[in-house]
């Protein structure tokens, strides 16, 4: 069974899993849709053609020019494997009429609807229940994206230095950064925050808080640091708190499903309860954050011994590794 994809090959979430998809070998083939906001990494994939853009990520139909390249690249697959957004409405219609299985990894909040795929894996288990309400005639199962091979888990002892990822900026404010550096003006401890971006500057003006740009290999992102702290307000599947907490560092985020799922509860930080949201023409629930509970939370925290986290960290990495799921991932089309 040959197995194909439309994928992003940019420096965001999106881009990275499906690179780590195809690098472990889950992906044949795939066509790089353009991206219109970000560098396109081209070297991922040398041997594959790039579509697009439309003026967004997500289009109605495509582009003339590209057809005959859509339709010959479906033809040399049996399987479509979709993450987060199929790009193209038609995509999956298309796909079916060609006689190719179509999957799709949905991200609750992200996923346009309807997208009506053969079936959904779902990254996390608020991402199922959305998905079996949403589509309940549509098989719907669960599993954990692996961690990438690059993690190399490191043993943490003490809670010093803090770390957040600000990423691109997070829509909706999704990554609680603003929040966070409110919250500095509230902690009491001599703590050292790294946050990281790779887009936006940030009003700063605490001397605990070190911003850097972030340019960092993938491979050496999470080796710096003792606490991974990253109050999202919403996210069903969190590569970063996934990463952080496979690569032995203490995770501290948002008190909220699915994060009470499989993260260590202790160090979760209480929201003041949630508000709706609507975030392209999808409406979930976000959750409230209040600085000073950010901060009580850090002071709870810093200079406590975490080394027993941090092995639970090593666990994860151990039981989500692409060598015990990869198979999981073949038998969907087996």
């Amino acid at each position: 069974m040959k197995v194909g994809s439309i994928v992003l090959s940019t420096n965001q979430g999106l881009g990275y899993l499906a690179k780590d998809f195809y690098s472990n070998g889950i992906i044949d083939e795939v066509l790089v849709k353009k991206s219109v906001r970000f560098k396109d990494n081209m070297e991922w994939y040398p041997e594959s053609k790039m579509i697009g853009p439309r003026n967004t990520d997500f289009s109605n139909s495509f582009e003339k020019k590209d057809i005959p390249i859509i339709i010959n690249f479906l033809s040399k697959i049996d399987v479509l494997f979709l993450f987060e957004i199929p790009f193209y409405h038609n995509i999956l219609s298309l796909a079916k009429t060609m006689g190719v299985k179509t999957i799709l990894m949905p991200m609750y909040e992200s996923t346009p609807f309807p997208i009506e795929a053969d079936l959904y894996v779902c990254p996390s288990k608020l991402d199922l229940q959305y998905y079996k309400a949403m589509y309940p005639n549509t098989p719907s199962v669960h599993i954990p994206v692996p961690v990438p091979n690059e993690i190399i888990w490191k043993k943490r002892e003490k809670a010093k230095v803090f770390v957040h990822n600000a990423g691109n900026g997070g829509a909706a404010g999704r990554n609680g950064t603003e929040e966070l550096i409110e919250a500095m003006k509230y902690v009491k401890n001599p703590i050292k925050l790294i946050i990281r971006s790779q887009k936006k500057d940030f009003n700063i003006q605490d001397s605990r808080i070190e911003y850097v740009k972030n340019t960092l290999p993938f491979n050496e992102l999470w080796q710096t640091g003792d606490v991974f702290i990253f109050p999202e307000k919403f996210n069903g599947l969190s590569l970063p708190l996934q990463e952080a907490f496979a690569s032995g560092m203490l995770v501290m985020t948002t008190s909220r499903f699915p994060n009470t799922d499989w993260l260590p509860c202790e160090p979760l930080i209480p929201t003041k309860g949630t508000k709706e949201i609507n975030l392209a023409n999808i409406k979930f629930d976000s959750s409230i954050l209040e600085p000073k509970d950010i901060a009580k939370k850090i002071d709870e925290w810093y200079d406590r011994d975490i080394e027993k986290f941090s092995l639970l960290g090593r666990e994860f990495c151990e039981q989500n590794s692409w060598d015990v799921l990869k198979q999981k991932y073949q038998n969907l089309w087996s």
